[in-house]
């Protein structure tokens, strides 16, 4: 597991660094999609609640380094929801379009009410979230269009990722 967990990790590290640094740069998109999320979700459901709470926290943290937000912040917010969506683990069959598109808009939404949530607590440190904003709708609608295709992707790497044993996946068939 625990090189399944670093394998998973530097996806995301990578992740972070395309997020960061190319997408942030394009001036067209008003706010850049979370795709750092996407496959927090994906690893979440793929694996259980203590690997989402793992891949969840190490993006958090990763994030915190990459960003300006107040140290902590996406870890707490990211663990959350890997714990959330861990959750889901073998309840959920991952499809082609469907369950990507749900689980990522409520993922979203539950990033915008979580950070809603920790700005009661920290109002000077954190901007909040306008969930009416043009910014959050087209974040919103970039991460419901851009999860299938990133859980395809990510799909390919099944093996490589999922903390099951193949031959107890042949054993359950």
């Amino acid at each position: 597991m625990i090189k399944k967990y670093f394998r998973a990790l530097l996806i995301l590290f990578g992740t972070v660094i395309v997020e960061s640094s190319i997408l942030s740069n394009i001036y067209v998109l008003p706010c850049v999609p979370d795709i750092l999320l996407i496959f927090t979700v994906y690893l979440a459901i793929l694996n259980g609640k203590t690997f989402g709470e793992l891949s969840g926290f190490g993006s958090g943290l990763i994030l915190d380094f990459f960003t300006g937000c107040p140290m902590g912040f996406n870890t707490l917010l990211r663990t959350l929801i890997g714990y959330i969506f861990g959750n889901f683990h073998k309840k959920v069959i991952i499809g082609r379009m469907f369950i990507p598109m749900v689980s990522i808009g409520f993922a979203t939404l539950l990033k915008a009410f979580l950070t809603w949530l920790i700005t009661i607590f920290f109002p000077l440190t954190i901007n909040q979230l306008n969930i009416f904003s043009q910014k959050f709708i087209f974040e919103f609608c970039a991460n419901i269009i851009l999860a299938p295709i990133f859980f395809r992707f990510i799909g390919y790497f099944h093996d490589a990722l999922s903390t099951e044993n193949i031959q107890d996946l042949k054993d359950n068939v």
